[in-house]
């Protein structure tokens, strides 16, 4: 059964109460064949390592093909990843040539795996949302909601010192549920997404805590005695400059060797 990343900004709703996994993150395969993207698509990049515990996000942008530098940055540090995405980039044409890919270059892939060193790998996740608002807005500062959770608490470094690990479980589980124009907006969703995140759980201290500047960004946090969920309200206000940027990137989509 597919598991393809694409979503519609509907409220966040859980199927069960929520729970710590307890398998640890599973090594995915590649899934490349996927159907066309939508009218009013925005895409998202996920970066997943593992062997760190790390998961960023990357958007949202206009086109797959926005994200290609950043993938072609990842991939360049493996010879395996450079040979599979230039197989993605450019097909045989009927006479035997190799030409553009522009069907890749539209629809992406759903999953990517980077091989690295001693078992290590990264897994590069794109992720579709229809969101007419925002693809008619982009490029220009969104507001986007991203939570993790729930997380293992972090070890103390030992007893006389109150410092603690980074909490575990990024990599599993953090996830973006969408992006907004206006701050009050992607707020109500953000404290939807901590509620559901919450349902069934008790005996949990929250918080919220905003940025000074006006901008509306900001997190909000709750803790067990267990778990910890952290739900985020990003305001990118680079994000013109970062598309300029990538514009001036965005080549014949091969990583340079």
């Amino acid at each position: 059964m597919s598991d393809y990343v694409l979503f519609n900004p509907e409220p966040y709703s859980p199927s069960t109460i929520v729970e710590l996994p307890t398998l640890g993150f599973q090594k995915p395969t590649d899934s490349l064949d996927i159907p066309p993207a939508e009218p009013d698509t925005i895409w998202y990049l996920a970066i997943i390592k593992p062997h760190v515990d790390s998961h960023e996000i990357i958007g949202p942008v206009k086109s797959f093909k926005r994200l290609l530098p950043k993938i072609q940055e990842i991939a360049s540090n493996s010879p395996r990843a450079i040979d599979k995405l230039d197989e993605l980039v450019e097909i045989e044409d009927m006479w035997g040539e190799r030409e553009k890919n522009w069907e890749f270059e539209r629809n992406g892939f759903e999953r990517f795996i980077v091989e690295g060193q001693r078992g290590a790998y990264t897994v590069l996740k794109a992720i579709r949302e229809i969101n007419k608002e925002v693809f008619e807005t982009l490029p220009a500062p969104v507001y986007t909601v991203v939570s993790k959770g729930p997380l293992e608490h972090g070890e103390q470094a030992s007893a006389k010192d109150n410092r603690y690990t980074k909490p575990k479980g990024c990599a599993e589980t953090t996830t973006v549920h969408g992006s907004w124009l206006d701050s009050a907006s992607a707020v109500g969703a953000a404290r939807g997404v901590m509620k559901d995140l919450l349902a069934g759980e008790t005996h949990v201290r929250k918080t919220e805590t905003w940025e000074k500047d006006g901008k509306g960004s900001g997190i909000l946090l709750a803790m067990s005695g267990t778990f910890l969920w952290e739900v985020k309200v990003i305001y990118d206000d680079q994000v013109v400059k970062r598309a300029m940027d990538e514009a001036g990137r965005v080549g014949d989509g091969k990583v340079k060797r």
